[in-house]
């Protein structure tokens, strides 16, 4: 059984799909590739049995060749070989042979047929939408996503159709990021899903910032992206998403606006003595100044002056510095407006002039 094809569109599609192979291997055969016949070319293979990637990529294969190898090793033995060079591969027993040039690789297989399968539920709605569009909703929320909490249901991105609009949101319930854009053509019926974050980081990983479509499809208990011949279908988070709508601050009476280069140097400055452990900032802000605050258990301090307009009562607030920081690096405008109540109420951080993405921070007790 043997199979040939161009270095450069096998790198490709291993490079897409490699993500989704298992790293600790609780199963061996998690951590392979599944190698086989398809329509138009060789079939691609990768799951953790959360998530799964298939892809096609062009080649010549054996007609009811079906084993599986080394996702990773195969990726860095086809990234071996010179550019746009053709691989001739032999599947023989339990040996896979690839060779290029005067090179020859041989590595450990396993059947095909004992590969694990991610059984794919019915679609019941595609959405299309440019990959900019989905890659930038997911680059502005993602990293106020929850990491190893209790509540499972935080661990992931909510991701909202509704009509004309597109939503997705994430919060760890310390701060939490909202943003959105219009579809082209609108959601028959209103989807919601909790996609969770190995899927969400492949995504980012793998989408383009163009123009090109990735369809989008919402099944019951699953979500699958297809974009660049391959498609990913993923289980989603089973739990009751937060009302994040409830907590999304309403007129508040102060506003803050600054130049956000500005004010993300002067955190970064003032978190060089910051404590490791809280990492909290005092945010001292009035119609004659705005300056930020920190110190640290060895009684170490930092303060920072900053440019900016300020509307509103005097008021000192303190933040994790992390959280500002993070926000700060999400959005993509000159300037940035922040909107207070008093020192013990959430902020609501956004562009200036607004866009169609909002941030909140809760305060923090120093």
């Amino acid at each position: 059984m043997e199979l040939s094809f161009n270095r450069d569109s096998m790198t490709d599609a291993l490079q897409r799909i490699v993500g989704a192979a298992e790293k600790r291997l609780t199963m061996p055969i998690l951590g392979n590739v599944r190698i086989r016949a398809a329509d138009g070319g060789i079939q691609l293979d990768t799951t953790d049995l959360e998530l799964a990637w298939t892809a096609t990529t062009a080649g010549a294969i054996s007609e009811g060749l079906d084993c599986t190898v080394s996702v990773r090793k195969l990726l860095d033995v086809v990234r071996a070989a010179p550019a746009d060079a053709s691989v001739m591969a032999r599947v023989n027993g339990e040996r896979f042979t690839v060779g290029f040039g005067s090179s020859r690789f041989s590595l450990a297989t396993l059947p095909g047929a004992d590969f694990p399968e991610l059984e794919s539920a019915a679609v019941e709605e595609w959405l299309t939408v440019p990959q900019r569009l989905l890659r930038r909703l997911i680059e502005a929320t993602m990293f106020s996503m929850a990491q190893q909490d209790v509540r499972y249901y935080l661990q992931g991105l909510l991701l909202v159709a509704r009509g004309s609009m597109l939503r997705a949101v994430a919060t760890d319930g310390h701060r939490l990021a909202l943003s959105e854009a219009d579809l082209e053509s609108p959601a028959v019926s209103a989807q919601e899903c909790i996609v969770p974050r190995k899927t969400v980081q492949e995504l980012r990983r793998n989408l383009l910032d163009d123009e090109t479509p990735v369809r989008v499809g919402f099944a019951p208990g699953q979500i699958s992206f297809e974009f660049g011949g391959a498609r990913l279908t993923s289980k989603v988070i089973e739990g009751r998403f937060p009302d994040y709508e409830r907590v999304i601050p309403q007129e508040q009476p102060a506003r803050l606006t600054a130049e956000r280069e500005d004010l993300r140097q002067a955190l970064n400055r003032v978190a060089i003595v910051a404590s490791d452990k809280f990492r909290g900032v005092r945010l001292m802000a009035s119609p004659e100044g705005c300056r930020v605050v920190t110190h640290n258990t060895e009684r170490e301090e930092a303060e920072e002056n900053f440019p900016a307009e300020y509307q509103g009562e005097a008021i000192e607030i303190g933040f994790n510095l992390t959280y500002l920081v993070e926000v700060l690096g999400a959005i993509g405008a000159d300037q940035v407006r922040i909107e207070l109540r008093d020192g013990n109420s959430s902020a609501l951080v956004m562009a200036e002039p607004p866009d169609r993405a909002r941030y909140v921070v809760m305060p923090m007790r120093l």
